[in-house]
């Protein structure tokens, strides 16, 4: 790939100077380059859509830029529209590369006039019928753990998408230092990004991310008031092509064959001690009725649904915990005879399967990516959650991958850790 991670990302007295140093991207330049890095980080790559998909950037000061794309990384004979970097969103801003062909592998360029910014990166657009692909999905990363090497693996494993399941970033950590500002929250996110392993991950695979708690404040729920400086944060760092401009929540089909549900489990929550009833959610009435609709009209075999939270889980701030909603939920998958849907989530610091035949719901839950386990703070959580046959892991940094085969109509999931071990394997198969 075209981004080296260990090359030395040339050092300029600008804004971003002090992340430079610590850990940005370094983009492979050309000598006389030395002297000027216009971009701040390395282009990235989010919702991949149909036909078009979301390329970030980040620059050190204003800047217009746009991006060429094409088939081949040296054919890149399209171009999206210009786009001025600015102050007003941190310098970060995405632009949409449209009329993407179906099925591709599409090699992109952000460029400044005729003068190129970057190396080329690529991304895979969704499926044509009977195409395989690999979903890698995984959450929780904290800044003191960087640099987050878990991404080398990834960058490894090649995935088609990737859905990070939340706490992107702990805004919140350490206490003594959180502010619920914006420049706060702009501080915190630019100083993940900055990882290197990261950044060279993301200019190669198309990202799905969604937040949890830890991008607003620990176990945020709707009514909190800086909701609303948290999420244009979120979204100058990680953009996505939402249903509604408050919330994240969105669909794509990656394939004929498999969709991708997202939810937003934060924007719309219940406080996590109200008491149990039909007024107590998680998803907010617009959601869950977009939600249901969304499952039900589906042509797709199988329904992947991210939530950042365990659908499965009892804990305070899992769906447990809105245990009316939760069984709704199910009632109507039932009702409704809605087959293969299978739940991918985080949180909780461990990987984990979920299945329930009681439920009929397939959960498959990953991380950490780089942050505690649960497991070494707890010894008790691992008694707990290691009764019965299914699989549990907590030792180690952790993702999974679902790879889905488009001859056998089939998904199969597997989980690695930090050394690339191979943990777990699962086959679901169309019935």
């Amino acid at each position: 790939m075209s981004f080296d991670r260990d090359c030395d990302y040339p050092v300029r007295p600008a804004r971003r100077r002090a992340l430079q140093a610590a850990a940005a991207l370094p983009l492979v330049v050309a000598t006389s380059w030395a002297h000027a890095a216009p971009l701040a980080f390395a282009p990235a790559v989010f919702d991949v859509m149909a036909d078009r998909a979301l390329i970030w950037l980040s620059a050190n000061d204003e800047l217009r830029v746009h991006v060429r794309w094409g088939l081949t990384p040296d054919a890149l004979t399209q171009r999206s529209a210009e786009l001025l970097l600015a102050k007003a969103s941190d310098f970060t801003a995405h632009v949409s590369l449209k009329g993407l062909p179906a099925g591709s592998t599409v090699h992109f360029r952000p460029y400044s006039g005729d003068t190129p910014l970057s190396e080329s990166g690529r991304f895979s657009t969704p499926r044509r019928a009977g195409q395989s692909f690999v979903l890698a999905f995984s959450g929780d990363m904290e800044e003191k753990y960087k640099p987050f090497r878990i991404f080398e693996l990834l960058t490894a494993a090649k995935p088609d998408y990737f859905v990070h399941l939340g706490d992107t970033v702990y805004a919140d950590i350490p206490k003594r230092d959180f502010t619920p500002t914006l420049a706060h929250y702009r501080r915190k996110h630019a100083n993940i990004r900055a990882d290197r392993p990261l950044q060279a991950f993301m200019a190669q695979c198309a990202t799905y991310a969604i937040w949890d708690d830890h991008e607003i404040e620990n176990d945020a729920h709707g009514g909190l008031p800086q909701l609303p400086v948290a999420e244009q944060v979120f979204r100058e760092y990680w953009p996505c092509s939402s249903v509604e401009k408050s919330g994240l929540y969105r669909a794509v089909n990656l394939s004929p064959e498999v969709e991708l549900i997202i939810l937003d489990t934060r924007r719309f929550r219940s406080v996590q001690a109200m008491e149990e009833g039909p007024s107590k959610t998680m998803l907010g009435s617009a959601q869950k009725a977009w939600f249901l609709e969304r499952l039900k009209k589906s042509t797709a075999t199988f329904k992947i649904v991210a939530t950042s939270v365990p659908f499965h889980g009892s804990s305070a701030d899992a769906w447990g915990n809105y245990k009316t909603e939760r069984d709704e939920v199910t009632a109507f998958i039932k009702s409704e005879r809605i087959s293969h849907v299978v739940m991918i989530s985080a949180d909780y610091h461990f990987a984990r399967e979920w299945s329930n035949k009681r439920t009929g719901i397939h959960e498959f839950m990953a991380g950490p990516l780089a942050s505690f386990r649960t497991f070494e703070k707890s010894p008790s959580a691992r008694e707990r959650h290691s009764k019965g046959p299914h699989f549990v892991f907590g030792d180690d940094f952790n993702f999974a991958l679902m790879a889905y085969d488009g001859k056998q109509n089939s998904l199969t999931v597997s989980y690695r850790d930090s050394t690339g071990k191979q943990l777990f394997e699962t086959v679901i198969t169309a019935s």
